[in-house]
């Protein structure tokens, strides 16, 4: 074999890899996982999901059918999100802290929302 005509010149630089067409997500094991369960949710034991009912929070970004991630071994702030249960509706209520009717308690602070951009669809 006869090396003397090989052009070096089309090699990519060290450290680079060229690829052709669509990529493999699967194979790509350069980049970590993502889990929304460790983004999302720090005490697993002690969280739960809501769905939101109705338009009263939608000025802050959050509407009717958003999931409302509920972690009850959290200490709310003042000014933070949380679920209540309001023994005269027999329901479940989201406020802020501060706002807390007297008598009521704290049932969990609101950690997240996940807000869909297309409604679920119904089969």
């Amino acid at each position: 074999m006869d090396f003397t005509n090989f052009d070096d010149s089309t090699r990519a630089p060290q450290g680079v890899s060229v690829h052709a067409g669509f990529p493999n997500a699967g194979s790509d094991s350069s980049r970590p996982s993502l889990s929304l369960d460790q983004l999302l949710i720090s005490h697993p034991v002690s969280t739960f999901l809501f769905q939101i009912s109705g338009q009263e929070w939608s000025r802050y970004g959050v509407f009717d059918g958003d999931i409302a991630i509920i972690d009850r071994a959290q200490q709310p702030a003042p000014r933070d999100l949380i679920i209540w249960w309001n023994d005269a509706t027999g329901d479940f209520v989201m406020g802020r802290r501060q706002q807390l009717p007297a008598g009521a308690s704290v049932w969990g602070c609101v950690t997240n929302i996940i807000h869909r951009l297309k409604p679920e669809r119904v089969q």
